[in-house]
């Protein structure tokens, strides 16, 4: 990512993306999360990473079979086309609501013309704040 310090936001045409990007995957909503893409997205995970519409699609509906993944959004960073979310990523019990587990994560975005282009997760959120100095 490239563009200097990012300063904490609540507005902005990139992060309000970012914003919609994670309300439609926590949301378990697939279809609106497509859209949002770019058609050369890559998506980076500790699992490895997915390259185009198609895979991410299949990664975007994987589901567990007792949980659902949230992002709740605590601070959004945006530098030109680069937006830095710090998000606590839930894992919440299906059939009773429960919080099972959550953490802090950072999610390093990279956009092209209004759509995501890249999306790198870090399990240590100041990881992901560096990539706006880059």
């Amino acid at each position: 990512m490239r563009g200097g310090e990012g300063s904490p936001v609540s507005e902005g045409p990139n992060a309000e993306v970012a914003r919609r990007l994670l309300a439609a995957i926590s949301a378990g909503d697939a279809d609106s999360f497509v859209e949002l893409l770019d058609a050369e997205v890559e998506i980076h995970t500790q699992r490895g990473v997915r390259r185009g519409r198609d895979q991410v699609a299949r990664w975007a509906r994987t589901k567990f079979d007792h949980l659902e993944r949230r992002y709740e959004v605590e601070e959004l960073h945006e530098a030109g086309e680069a937006v830095v979310v710090l998000a606590r990523v839930q894992y919440v019990w299906r059939e009773s609501g429960k919080l099972g587990d959550e953490w802090l994560v950072g999610i390093a975005l990279d956009f092209r013309e209004g759509r995501l282009l890249r999306w790198r997760l870090y399990e240590d959120p100041m990881e992901a704040l560096e990539e706006l100095e880059a």
